[in-house]
């Protein structure tokens, strides 16, 4: 086997060839062959891997990242100046909206899921002028095409041949010592050069196999462990620490993991962390050093019984490297200066760019920017950066980019953003913007507008407001050592703690960021807090004070002082106060945008949609009652949902209302619609995904239903999760999580997560039995998964008098629905049912649409 992938067929070296040789040709009859520049847009999977290969056997592959927005896939296609755009069927993405203003052509690929994994069909659209140089790629021809991000210019393109990245991917193969038996589990993306040379190539060219996943899943990586038997995996160093964390908890798994070596890079990987790898997985761990313009690896440390050694990078694994002085001399080993190389696997150069290699080429070597020393044998060790590039967790972020962004706001007269060390990420992004005086504008609507235009993990996580930004002597912003001009606003000024809320909170911080001091001032994720460390920090503080302090709490009042107040107002509340207070379950999601708000139902389960409905789109959620961990208010499923109604009208007074909801909260949608309309608002929107709804009268074939679905929930479960089922059941049977539950409420320490959602479930189940589903006058889109729990429910063309649309998603399972691809492709037609909410829906008529998955029809 060449390529695996979880719940898929293996695939061969002879199939992965022979595909390769039809792709090739397909490309060829339809104008595409050698050194044509494609770009691929795929989500991490084995479809990726294989477009890749076959893509760079007979022409040039760009793999650029599909969390992208519009403006950086303009930018992308443009530059490379791409004759084509791969992407998925059904996939959502702006770079269709890009291709077409650019009249680039675009290939739809559709996996063929039921065949060997990777394989799949190409459609295309658009003419091609054709190019004479068919056939297989010859080694000087350009491979792979990628960007590497400058700090005071514009991103530099990066040509790879196919000798520079077969070169890389026999460099790593001969470090790693991989043979026909190795199987790496690849966690990385495959529009990264770690993923693709490291994880991908290398295994090939040692012929042994790639496990294509996903990406990285704390919740599956030990579970393809068990199931695919990897012998290695290669990630950042963020990864892997949240791996020891998994192992924690499984720690009989790790014990049957069929490791022989870990392998880390594109990051520096902390001593403390690889000695806890080795310890935990009890195997060596290899640190390499790589960066894009050596085609990835540059140096490794090596496999036993060579030493390795913490904190080093390790020997020279395929370049040559030298450490120069600014005059191109050597240096001594112990010195430190300028990391150069020079190789087979290093690129000629950048592509149309003769001032960037005129300062990054000297005398033969490439110059990397990166300052370390070699010691007395000939380990490397990298001690700081030249380059401004902002290395967030091995991600790395163009300060460049940021700032051009930022300009963009009419607010924002001058802006620079540069990188603060991070405990977990090793840096972190920052901004400093200087804004117009006599605006309005606050740090969170900065981050917003970012947010709204560039990848997620591009948004600063913190922005300063400063007079004037520090420059150089030539006018020029000096990235460098902003962080330490810019510490009094970073960092404030220490003030000690003065109230006891305040000393017990910072004693919390303190603990759990290992920290010496806290200030009453400090930012929490300034300090180097993140969205996992703020759930223990919820939980923390719930147990000290002895009442709940959501989650949501931790992000809304960021300092220290400002938590305080906010923890000594929950503790002086009046029991009603406090009542009131954990029964307001709206969540604003996102509530900027010019559109009439979607309110949803529940907020647990949309952490994707905002990405999908666009900046425009004002979104609010609801939590479900009881998630929260405190005893429901509501008995009825009438009275809460007068209770969602009355908070929704403290965003929206009137309608029309547009609703939607998933299983539980497509039932509570249905009922908030029916209030509205007998309260003379109107609806214009009523959408639901899986909705726990019956089609029939509630008292048809009541039992046999129950039955049905319980042989339908154990059929889809493997022997230990049908053995999980039926065990929870009887625990509810007999009424255990009840007990549990009250004894939570009676001494009133906060409830563990699980149990929340057993409560939340209970709730909602006892509060919707006596519902007697009513048709709704109006119209309603329905989304089924065609294996989940209601697609076998009847007909559902008596839901609504209006027209009931019922579109369903082939092959998915009832959770695929919030999972990609389901989540993009229901999310499409939510956005499309949002702008034509306005038209008329009169007429009782169903309408039945079968999707699959990849979105053919």
């Amino acid at each position: 086997p060449a390529i695996l992938a979880p719940d898929r067929k293996p695939l061969s070296y002879g199939q992965l060839a022979r595909h390769i040789s039809d792709v090739v040709s397909l490309l060829n009859e339809n104008g595409l062959a050698r050194n044509d520049r494609i770009a691929v847009v795929l989500p991490n999977s084995p479809e990726m891997a294989v477009t890749f290969l076959a893509v760079i056997a007979g022409a040039t592959c760009a793999p650029l990242n599909p969390a992208y927005r519009e403006k950086e896939f303009d930018f992308y296609l443009s530059d490379i100046n791409a004759r084509a755009v791969i992407i998925q069927a059904g996939m959502d993405s702006p770079v269709r909206s890009v291709a077409k203003s650019r009249n680039i052509p675009i290939i739809e690929l559709t996996p063929l899921k039921e065949d060997e994994a990777g394989l799949f069909t190409l459609e295309f659209t658009g003419y091609m002028a054709p190019n004479p140089k068919t056939g297989i790629s010859s080694t000087d021809d350009t491979a792979l095409v990628l960007h590497t991000s400058g700090t005071t210019s514009r991103p530099k393109i990066v040509p790879l041949t196919q000798t520079n990245i077969f070169a890389s991917a026999c460099n790593v193969s001969a470090s790693l010592q991989l043979d026909s038996a190795d199987r790496c589990l690849n966690v990385m993306p495959l529009f990264h050069i770690h993923g693709l040379v490291a994880a991908l190539l290398a295994s090939l060219h040692a012929g042994g196999s790639v496990i294509c996943t996903s990406g990285f899943s704390d919740t599956k990586f030990f579970e393809w462990t068990e199931k695919l038997y990897p012998t290695w995996y290669t990630a950042v160093p963020t990864i892997h620490q949240m791996v020891l964390e998994l192992a924690e908890k499984n720690a009989s798994l790790v014990r049957n993991t069929q490791f022989r070596f870990i392998r880390s890079s594109s990051s520096s990987l902390p001593p403390v962390v690889m000695e806890r790898l080795e310890n935990t997985f009890n195997v060596p761990v290899l640190e390499a050093y790589g960066m894009t313009e050596a085609a990835h690896q540059m140096a490794s440390n090596p496999m036993p019984p060579q030493k390795r050694k913490p904190g080093s990078v390790g020997l020279p694994a395929g370049p040559e490297i030298a450490v120069i002085d600014d005059s191109n001399n050597m240096l001594p080993n112990g010195e430190t200066g300028e990391i150069a190389i020079r190789g087979v696997n290093v690129m000629k150069g950048y592509e149309n760019n003769p001032d960037a290699n005129e300062k990054a080429f000297s005398c033969g070597w490439f110059r990397t920017g990166d300052l370390g020393y070699l010691d007395e044998e000939g380990y490397l060790y990298i001690s700081g950066r030249l380059k401004e590039i902002i290395n967030r967790g091995g991600q790395k972020v163009s300060p460049r980019e940021i700032d051009e962004v930022l300009l963009e706001h009419p607010a924002v007269l001058q802006a620079t953003a540069f990188s603060v060390p991070h405990s977990r990420l090793g840096e972190a992004v920052v901004a400093a913007a200087l804004v117009d005086k006599g605006a309005n504008v606050t740090e969170r609507a900065l981050r917003q507008h970012v947010a709204d235009r560039l990848a997620a993990y591009k948004v600063p996580q913190q922005i300063v407001f400063v007079d004037s930004i520090p420059k150089g002597p030539t006018g020029k912003v000096q990235r460098i050592g902003l962080a330490e001009k810019l510490y009094h606003l970073l960092k404030p000024e220490y003030v000690p703690p003065v109230s006891e809320t305040e000393m017990r909170i910072a004693k919390c911080w303190q603990d759990l960021l290992s920290l010496n001091q806290v200030g009453r001032y400090d930012n929490f994720f300034s300090l180097g807090g993140d969205s996992l460390m703020a759930i223990q920090v919820s939980i923390s503080l719930s147990k000290e004070f002895k009442f709940d302090v959501p989650v949501l709490t931790i992000f809304q009042f960021t300092t220290l002082v400002e938590l305080a107040k906010y923890i000594d107002q929950r503790r002086n509340m009046t029991s009603e106060e406090a009542d009131l207070q954990h029964f307001s379950t709206i969540h604003p999601i996102k509530p900027s945008g010019t559109m009439p708000p979607f309110f949803w139902f529940h907020s647990e389960l949309i952490s994707f949609l905002p990405d999908y409905l666009g900046q425009d789109q004002p979104l609010y959620a609801f939590m479900a009652h009881g998630i929260n961990g405190m005893r429901a208010r509501y008995k009825s499923l009438h009275e809460i949902t007068a209770h969602y109604l009355r908070e929704i009208r403290t965003v929206q007074p009137q309608g029309p209302y547009f609703l939607g909801g998933f299983c539980w909260g497509a039932l509570v949608a249905f009922e908030i619609a029916h209030q509205m309309l007998q309260q003379g608002e109107d609806v214009a929107l009523l959408f639901v995904v899986e909705p726990l709804l019956s089609s029939t009268h509630p008292s048809h074939k009541k039992f046999s239903h129950r039955i049905n679905r319980y042989r339908w929930e154990l059929a889809r479960l493997p022997l230990s999760g049908k053995i999980l089922y039926v065990v929870k059941d009887l625990l509810k049977k007999l009424h255990i999580f009840q007990f549990l539950t009250e004894g939570y409420f009676i001494t009133g320490r906060p409830m563990p997560l699980s149990l929340r959602i057993n409560y939340a479930l209970d709730v909602i189940h006892r509060a919707a039995r006596d519902f007697i589903q009513k048709p709704f006058p109006k119209g309603i889109a329905v989304i089924l998964a065609e294996k989940g729990m209601h697609s076998a429910d009847g007909d559902w063309s008596n839901l609504a008098t209006g027209k009931v649309t019922v579109r369903t998603v082939q092959g998915a399972l009832h959770m695929d629905m919030l999972q990609e691809p389901c989540t993009g492709l229901w999310a499409k037609w939510l956005l499309a049912d949002l702008r034509n909410a306005q038209s008329n829906n009169s007429g009782a008529e169903a309408i039945s649409i079968k999707t699959a998955a990849d979105g053919s029809l």
